[in-house]
C-alpha cells in the first residue's frame, strides 16, 4: 500500500510539473506576443508613416536632384511592409486571435487553414459539436497539441493530403487528424519519443485524456485525441499504440 501511494504521490508530482512547464510556456508566449505587438509593432507602423512622409516630401524637389531617393524610398516601404507583416504573423502564432475571440473550433480551422497556405498540403477540416466547457488552459493545451500533430505531418509524414475531424462525444472532445503519407512501422509508433509524439503525449497526460496512433508503412497515421471536456482526475493511461497497448 506505501509502495502504490508513493507511486500514485510519483505520477501527481509528474502531472503537476508538466501543467507547471506548459503553464510557464504559455505565459512566456503572452508576454512574447505582447512585447512584438506593442513595441515592435508600433516601431515599424511608425518608422513606415515617417518613409510616405519623405516620399511626399521628396516630390517637392527637384527631379535631377531626388532622383536616388526616388528610387529607393519604395523598397524602403515595402521592407518596412513586409516585416510588419512578419511581426503579425509571429504573434499571431504566440496567441491565436481565434482562439480567444471565436473558441476552439474555429481556431482549428484557422490553423488547418494556416497549415495548407504553409504547406501546400490539401486538408479537410470537419467540426462539429459544442465544445464551450473546455476552459481556456485546456482551450489552449488542446490548441497547442493539434499544432505539434500537423508539424509532425508536415515533418514526417511526406503526405499530400490531411483530414482533420473535430468532435464532442458525450462528455469528451475527440480530435482526430489522418494523413495519406509514408506511414511507419506499429513498433516504432509505440516508442515514446517517437516521430514527434512526446509533446503529444504528454499533453494529453496533463488533460487526463488518450492519444492513439495507428499507422502502417505506406497506409498513413491517424493520430487520435479524445480529451475530457471537464478538468478531471489524472488517468495513467495516456498513450496508446494502435494494438491498443
Amino acid at each position: 500500500m506505501t509502495r502504490q501511494n508513493g507511486n500514485r504521490r510519483t505520477v501527481t508530482w509528474s502531472t503537476e510539473a508538466i501543467q507547471a512547464r506548459e503553464q510557464a510556456r504559455e505565459a512566456e508566449r503572452r508576454r512574447l506576443a505582447r512585447e512584438l505587438h506593442d513595441e515592435l509593432g508600433h516601431a515599424l507602423f511608425g518608422l513606415k508613416m515617417h518613409i510616405a512622409w519623405l516620399q511626399h516630401r521628396v516630390l517637392a524637389l527637384p527631379s535631377a536632384e531626388s532622383a536616388d531617393i526616388r528610387e529607393r524610398l519604395p523598397a524602403m516601404l515595402d521592407l518596412v511592409e513586409r516585416s510588419v507583416r512578419t511581426v503579425n504573423e509571429i504573434v499571431t502564432d504566440l496567441r491565436p486571435p481565434a482562439l480567444d475571440q471565436l473558441g476552439l473550433i474555429a481556431a482549428l480551422e484557422w490553423q488547418a487553414e494556416s497549415f495548407a497556405r504553409r504547406s501546400g498540403l490539401r486538408c479537410r477540416f470537419l467540426g462539429t459539436g459544442d465544445v464551450d466547457e473546455l476552459d481556456a488552459g485546456r482551450a489552449t493545451a488542446v490548441f497547442r497539441m493539434f499544432q505539434e500533430m500537423l508539424t509532425n505531418v508536415e515533418r514526417h509524414a511526406r503526405a499530400s493530403r490531411v483530414n482533420v475531424v473535430v468532435r464532442r462525444l458525450n462528455d469528451r472532445l475527440s480530435l482526430r487528424v489522418r494523413d495519406n503519407g509514408r506511414g511507419v512501422h506499429p513498433g516504432k509508433v509505440a516508442a515514446p519519443d517517437s516521430f514527434g509524439l512526446l509533446g503529444m503525449r504528454e499533453r494529453a497526460l496533463l488533460l487526463g485524456g488518450d492519444l492513439t496512433i495507428r499507422s502502417a508503412p505506406r497506409r498513413g497515421t491517424t493520430v487520435v485525441a479524445t480529451i475530457p471536456l471537464a478538468n478531471r482526475r489524472f488517468k495513467s493511461r495516456a498513450v496508446k499504440d494502435g494494438n491498443g497497448r
